[in-house]
Formats: structure tokens, C-alpha cells, sequence
């Protein structure tokens, strides 16, 4: 019984040290995350890492990117999100950066209105980026127009299936773009796979379509700005990041 007792006593200390280790441990991963949630800093998966992925967003400010509209509070980062607000005057924020080829990955959340905005790739510093480069719809789900829907290609290519959450959660899109060809999955789901050469202005007079919205592709540049638009709604995005294609 003495002995019993002698392993039970000595254990109580071993065990006290350890659960304080343990408190102590987590309290300061927990002070490390308390800034940036994990799920919204843009860190990399392990497999995204090898594979020369890098991050567009740090999720801490907006370093790496610039405001083209008047109205610079019109972005702004809320834990760990880059948010759009939809204030007047925001117009587009774009990376510092051009991209050509590349595969692009984001999450967006709709959280007012509308829940209306747009990433755009192969954007110029100049002029509307949904004609004078690409425009990939941010909306809320079920809109009645097809070209404007979440995920289309705006204006031209409407999505095959709607694959867009319930307003208020979280959409994981990746965008696949390499020369001519243009692949958007969304939530899993690819919602179309084109190439822009399909859509020229002769193509598309010749289809002669009776109220054909779409418009040409082929006279867009393979080269540009990623964007966010700031149109009237605010929208929160996130794990924002790219791998380029090629050299």
C-alpha cells in the first residue's frame, strides 16, 4: 500500500507540470494567432508550397497592392480579410504586380447587399477592367442574368452550373488561365473551360444570336493586373494566392 501510494504522490507533481506546460504552450500559439485567424492569412498548404504557389494577400494590410480609386478607405483589412467595402469612390484595387499565365485561387464571402464585385485578371492601369481586361463576377447566388452570374466570365461567359453558397459563406474559386484558355472551378465545380479564341467578333456577328450579350475575348490582353472592385456592396475576400505558369 506504501509503495502504491509513493508512485500515486509522485505522480500528482509530474502530472501538475505537464498540465501547465500544456497551458502555457497553448497560450502562445493562441496570442500568435489572435491577429490573423488562421484560416485567412493566406499561408500556404504544404502541397501548394512545393508546387510554387505564393501568396497575394498576407492578411495582415495591403501591402503588395495599390488603389486606383479616390477613396483609399474603401479597402481595408478586418481580421485577417481583405474587405471591399462598396464606399463610393473605391473603383479597383490591384496587385502591384502583372500576371500572364497562371492559376489564381481566392475565397469570397458576400456580406451586404448585392454582395456585387469582381476580381479581374490581365487588367490594365487604365480603363474598365470587365472589357479592357477580364472580369470574374462576384454576386450574390441566383441572380436571373446569366452573364452576370457568380464566377462568369462578365459579359461573355455565363457559368454551365451554379455552383455559388448560400449568401453569407465562403466560395473557394480557382481560375486556370494559360494563353487563349481560360478554366473557372468553383466550390469543386468547374463552371466553364474556354478558350478566348472562341470568342472573336467575327465568331460572334456570324452566330448572329437574336440578343446575343456576349462579348469578343480575343482582343483582351494575355497580361495584366489582378483586381477587386469596390461597386456598391461589401464583399470579404481571402487566402488569396497565385502560381504563374511557364518562365
Amino acid at each position: 500500500m506504501r509503495m502504491g501510494l509513493a508512485r500515486n504522490e509522485s505522480a500528482v507533481p509530474t502530472k501538475r507540470c505537464f498540465a501547465v506546460l500544456s497551458v502555457a504552450l497553448f497560450a502562445v500559439a493562441a496570442f500568435a494567432d489572435t491577429t490573423v485567424p488562421a484560416d485567412a492569412t493566406g499561408k500556404l498548404s504544404a502541397e501548394e508550397q512545393t508546387d510554387g504557389f505564393k501568396a497575394l494577400f498576407n492578411g495582415k494590410n495591403l501591402d503588395g497592392w495599390w488603389i486606383r480609386g479616390e477613396n483609399k478607405e474603401a479597402y481595408k483589412v478586418e481580421d485577417g480579410n481583405l474587405i471591399v467595402t462598396g464606399a463610393e469612390g473605391g473603383d479597383w484595387i490591384f496587385t502591384n504586380e502583372e500576371y500572364g499565365d497562371f492559376v489564381l485561387r481566392y475565397e469570397y464571402k458576400c456580406l451586404t447587399g448585392e454582395g456585387n464585385s469582381g476580381v479581374s485578371i490581365r487588367s490594365p492601369k487604365e480603363g474598365n477592367p470587365a472589357f479592357a481586361g477580364i472580369e470574374i463576377q462576384v454576386l450574390r447566388p441566383g441572380w436571373e442574368t446569366p452573364y452576370q452570374r457568380a464566377g462568369s466570365l462578365y459579359h461573355t461567359v455565363a457559368p454551365t452550373v451554379e455552383a455559388d453558397k448560400k449568401f453569407g459563406e465562403w466560395n473557394s474559386v480557382e481560375v486556370y488561365v494559360n494563353g487563349a484558355h481560360i478554366r473557372t472551378t468553383m466550390n469543386g465545380k468547374v463552371i466553364y473551360d474556354v478558350q478566348m479564341t472562341d470568342f472573336t467578333k467575327e465568331k460572334l456577328e456570324k452566330e448572329a444570336v437574336p440578343d446575343d450579350w456576349r462579348k469578343p475575348l480575343d482582343d483582351r490582353p494575355l497580361k495584366g493586373y489582378i483586381g477587386l472592385q469596390d461597386h456598391s456592396d461589401s464583399v470579404a475576400f481571402r487566402n488569396m494566392r497565385i502560381k504563374t505558369l511557364g518562365k
